[in-house]
């Protein structure tokens, strides 16, 4: 009984908080890609085309598994003569989404870089049988085709670019400003500038030559060599690949209003990004996949978040982490998340007054909101939306959200016998897992928040599965999994929470929040809703069954209750914001007091007041809530137990009273 009582009121709890406040307008902003990433390479390179053109008269192809031929191609893309993106293909066959963006742009011409080789003359039968002129330009060598190449772009120019033709970092570093500028990119070997590339300077009136890279991939004798032949010669490099990219990036005259960021550990995604990033003159900053940020990097990093820069990260998780995502947004070098509930079931109109308390740099503050679309799910797995599925709402709010640098993920949540016998069957459950992947396609959303509460004891092996399923579909799109959980100190004390097996769960999410508030709730004995010694424990224990840390997202009241015993004895009580709770206190001349303890001295705010009724009779009402210091002090539990971050509920109950006090906190304990 315990468990149905306390499941389900902590389901009200979640689902029906909301709070209006005045109406802030929304500043109208230019729509920003955050991230640009499809399932692969090819798919990466069709999103950027999708960003960045809605049509063009030509396009580039290049080979999407080797760079040799490709380089130099970020240069011709952007020329007068081509002025559309670079699209990469298999060796062999054009992939049927690749000529379905060549369509979409109305592209009449097409270049192919390379020979046969490199792009076959199927691909080029193809193109021309869909009605489009095709030209090919190849050479003998790498380098020839990137003389060719540069030729073509390029009909004159004093000054040119010079990369290391056997790897393709340096010539990525440098290859945006290039393409912006109408400067040719070409190729050396290491010791020697080979012919081609020498006629190439010659036929181009090229005077001074720019090395990119140091003397270990270029070296003095190719230097020498062309300052014997009369070119004026400088260098930009670095002990390695990042060191050099960052010399570009600071010598270089770049618009750094927006920063694109790529993997420097392979070249599909900052080649195809190149070209949108010239378009802007923006350059191309290269990060290592897993390993920290260098300092150098770091600063240069925090000097653009202070100068306003936007960041624009190409590819999916698996080439820039969600950690990596993290400090270059945020400069953390530990990816704490501040993931918000979004108000719950609310309007178009509240869903923004909430996302206008978030200040400016909202990424200071928060990572993901987490609105409510969800208005029931069947027994079948169908989900129904609370606009319907025709609407446009879902995207138009979701996309100024992400204007701002946040991410949106739909909150799905359900609850009792319902969600028990979708989880027990499995048709059931890959119908909700579709209906989720198409909510998330409507909304063009960045992933979801599963919460399942009041489920039975059996459903574990059935969430599980559920979770597992759910990951398989999304991780290859490229999109995130939070889970919320109920609360567990031990499972010898919270037995009827048995479905939640928090190790299990953890392998197939990207956070895990457990929902540490509710310890009192609706209808229990008045107490604090999160006391810093019982969420203590609740942390303790999940990382004792196994859950990483980095995973784990705290939950955080912003919610307070007002508790009075009823006619028959019991409790029931009323919940609200700080701001309700302060104005309660003064209205009835109550104290607020701090309830503390050893292991929390800083303590929880509570008061108390008595009203009589008609009837004579004085009910003794008893309210917590949360304030400032007591948030602060859950707030240091971050550090304590090294977590991933938070996942308060929820924006509903704030206001711009107590926003003014909340976000200031978050900002100093997440960043």
């Amino acid at each position: 009984m315990y468990r149905l009582i306390f499941s389900f009121l902590l389901g009200l709890t979640l689902f029906f908080t909301s709070f209006t406040i005045p109406v802030s307008s929304v500043q109208a902003v230019e729509p920003a890609d955050l991230r640009l990433a499809g399932g692969d390479r090819y798919q990466t390179a069709i999103k950027i085309s999708q960003s960045g053109w809605d049509t063009a008269n030509t396009v580039v192809l290049a080979r999407g598994d080797d760079f040799p031929d490709a380089l130099a191609g970020a240069v011709l893309a952007n020329s007068s003569k081509a002025k559309g993106p670079l699209l990469l293909i298999d060796s062999k066959t054009l992939q049927p989404d690749v000529l379905t963006e060549i369509l979409r742009l109305q592209a009449q011409r097409v270049y192919i870089l390379g020979g046969t080789g490199a792009v076959s003359d199927e691909v080029k039968k193809v193109l021309e049988d869909n009605g489009r002129s095709v030209q090919r330009i190849q050479g003998a060598d790498r380098y020839e085709t990137a003389a060719a190449i540069a030729q073509e772009a390029v009909s004159n120019s004093s000054k040119a670019f010079l990369a290391y033709g056997e790897s393709f970092a340096d010539a990525l570093s440098v290859s945006s400003y290039a393409a912006a500028q109408g400067t040719p990119l070409l190729l050396t070997d290491v010791k020697k500038v080979p012919q081609v590339t020498l006629d190439a300077l010659h036929k181009l009136g090229v005077k001074s030559v720019t090395l990119i890279g140091g003397t270990g991939v270029i070296g003095p004798e190719a230097a020498a060599q062309l300052q014997g032949l009369g070119y004026t010669v400088d260098r930009l490099s670095g002990d390695d690949r990042y060191f050099t990219n960052l010399d570009v990036l600071n010598r270089l005259s770049f618009n750094t209003s927006k920063l694109f960021v790529a993997t420097g550990l392979d070249f599909p995604d900052a080649l195809a990004g190149a070209v949108l990033a010239a378009k802007n003159n923006n350059p191309i900053l290269l990060v290592p996949v897993q390993s920290e940020l260098t300092a150098q990097t770091t600063s240069y990093l925090s000097s653009r978040r202070s100068a306003g820069s936007s960041f624009t990260l190409l590819g999916g998780w698996g080439v820039i982490s969600y950690g990596m995502e993290s400090m270059i947004r945020t400069g953390s070098t530990h990816a704490r998340v501040s993931l918000q509930y979004w108000d719950g079931y609310a309007s178009l109109d509240a869903y923004r007054k909430k996302l206008a308390l978030i200040p400016d740099l909202a990424t200071d503050y928060v990572d993901i909101l987490s609105p409510n679309w969800r208005k029931s799910i069947s027994e079948d797995g169908t989900l129904a939306l609370q606009w319907g599925w025709d609407s446009s709402d879902y995207r138009t709010l979701a996309q100024e959200a992400q204007n701002r640098g946040l991410k949106v993920m739909p909150l799905i949540n359900g609850s009792g016998s319902v969600i028990d016998t979708m989880l027990a069957d499995p048709a059931a459950r890959a119908n909700l897992i579709s209906q989720i992947v198409k909510l998330i396609d409507l909304s063009n959303t960045d992933g979801v928040v599963i919460d399942f509460e009041l489920l039975n004891d059996a459903d574990g092996p059935y969430l599980t599965e559920f979770m597992k399923a759910l990951n398989a579909e999304l991780k290859p799109k490229n999109k995130q999994i939070v889970m919320a959980v109920m609360p567990v100190t031990s499972p010898q004390v919270e037995t009827w929470l048995a479905e939640y097996n928090y190790h299990d769960l953890a392998q197939y999410v990207d956070y895990l929040h457990i929902m540490t508030y509710d310890k009192h709730y609706r209808t229990s004995a008045p107490g604090a809703i999160s006391p810093v010694d019982w969420t203590r424990q609740v942390l303790a224990y999940a990382k004792s069954a196994g859950v990483p840390a980095e995973k784990i997202l705290m939950g955080i009241p912003y919610y307070g209750r007002d508790w009075a015993p009823t006619a028959d004895g019991k409790w029931d009580s009323t919940a609200f914001g700080l701001t309700k709770a302060k104005e309660l206190a003064a209205q009835q001349s109550a104290e607020i007091k701090r309830e503390t303890s050893a292991a929390d001295p800083v303590g929880v705010p509570y008061f108390t007041y008595s009203v009589t009724n008609p009837d004579n009779s004085v009910v003794q009402h008893t309210v917590y809530f949360d304030d400032e210091k007591s948030w602060d002090a859950k707030l240091s539990l971050l550090d304590e137990f090294n977590i991933g971050g938070i996942a308060p509920w929820a924006m509903g109950w704030l206001d711009s009273d107590s926003a003014s006090l909340l976000f200031p906190l978050l900002k100093s304990h997440l960043r």
